[in-house]
């Protein structure tokens, strides 16, 4: 006697023009800008010039979850971030056309949609429907670990859905938090735990204090000082990635925090971030490069953040990304982030772009990145 086959029910998908109108999600978010808060502030920006934005809801009646995917479709230029990967790798544009990006590069980690491969087909078949209604010439999803990129890969090869590449684009620094700041120091490299620990002392003795702004009233008070800081730190290093409406609309993620570095009162510097589920993620850092102590603040920042962090009860510090030397310095430890891109239509001209980008991104990581490490 043969059994009839149980049908496995589908993931249903539904789209929403404004988030707050989409079913709750079963899951909490894993980290800051997989909040609902940071895709529901990420809709009104201008800095990110987003043409459009939809808002895809899944249920997977398998596993019980369900969770929201925010896409947002910018002009070629559109994306800050992105050219700021562009002017790093030393690349031309990449992009022929809009782009529908998955999240934002903006955010450092990405992944909503891709709990399963089941959700993972679903996110990319909607996706790529929504891509080609808005005239999209890519659906990127930016802000991967191997596992995620793996399934949305995976989910375009088995629909058939044309070309797909899985990029390495970025690396993330983190590292643990002990109990104690003695901890932190000694998780450094020995041979530049000495000089590191030097620059902390001068600045704490030369007057900097640390002012942890919390709450999205005195946030939103502190953003007019920190802003032209961080947009003015950004500028120096060759990439126009931050603006006020930024941080005005982020400051209602949960636990936004902006930690300050003051001089006799005076804003000097300063780190935006979140203490959110038990890590400190550390996103824009501000200087003021007309304060004699400067050549100290993002050191003394750094270690500071890190002993506030631990304060709070925190167990792991994030640094995101770039700077690689810095962080290594301090102790972090790499952790490379991919992007998937699906183009539409046959594009080899961008496809050879985005390889040479990536490839490019690489060779700069390289020195600071494991023996072992995949690119």
């Amino acid at each position: 006697m043969t059994l009839p086959r149980t049908a496995v029910p589908q993931v249903t998908a539904r789209w929403y023009e404004h988030l707050d109108d989409a079913p709750a999600d079963t899951r909490r978010a894993p980290h800051p800008s997989r909040t609902r808060a940071w895709a529901s502030a990420w809709s009104a920006l201008t800095t990110e010039r987003i043409l459009d934005h939809r808002h895809l809801h899944l249920t997977d009646p398998a596993t019980g979850d369900a969770e929201s995917v925010s896409f947002f479709l910018t002009a070629a230029d559109g994306s800050p971030y992105w050219t700021s990967q562009e002017t790093d790798a030393d690349v031309p544009p990449v992009w022929p056309g809009r782009v529908l990006y998955a999240g934002s590069p903006h955010a450092e980690y990405g992944g909503a949609g891709t709990a399963t491969a089941a959700m993972a087909a679903a996110t990319t078949r909607a996706g790529l429907d929504l891509a080609a209604r808005l005239g999209a010439s890519a659906l990127v999803h930016p802000g991967l670990d191997q596992h995620q990129a793996d399934r949305l890969t995976a989910a375009v090869r088995d629909a058939d859905a044309g070309q797909v590449l899985d990029l390495a684009t970025d690396v993330a620094w983190t590292r643990t938090l002990g109990p104690t700041i003695d901890q932190w120091w000694q998780g450094m490299p020995s041979r530049q735990r000495r000089d590191i620990r030097r620059r902390w002392r001068r600045g704490t003795e030369a007057g900097l204090v640390l002012d942890p702004v919390t709450g999205t009233r005195d946030i939103l008070d502190a953003v007019p000082a920190f802003a032209p800081l961080a947009a003015g730190t950004a500028d120096r290093h060759g990439t126009s990635l931050y603006g006020h409406d930024m941080f005005e609309q982020l400051a209602a993620v949960p636990g936004t925090v902006l930690l300050a570095a003051r001089h006799d009162g005076r804003l000097v510097g300063g780190i935006y971030g979140w203490l959110y589920d038990g890590c400190l993620y550390l996103w824009a850092s501000g200087l003021d490069y007309e304060q004699p102590l400067a050549p100290l603040v993002y050191t003394w920042l750094m270690c500071e953040s890190a002993r506030w962090a631990i304060d709070q009860g925190a167990i792991l510090i994030d640094a995101g990304r770039a700077n690689h030397l810095a962080k290594l310095r301090l102790g972090y430890r790499p952790r490379i982030l991919r992007t998937v891109v699906h183009l539409t239509g046959h594009q080899p001209a961008t496809e050879r772009s985005l390889r040479r980008l990536s490839q490019r991104l690489g060779d700069q990581a390289a020195p600071h990145l494991p023996p072992e490490a995949r690119w």
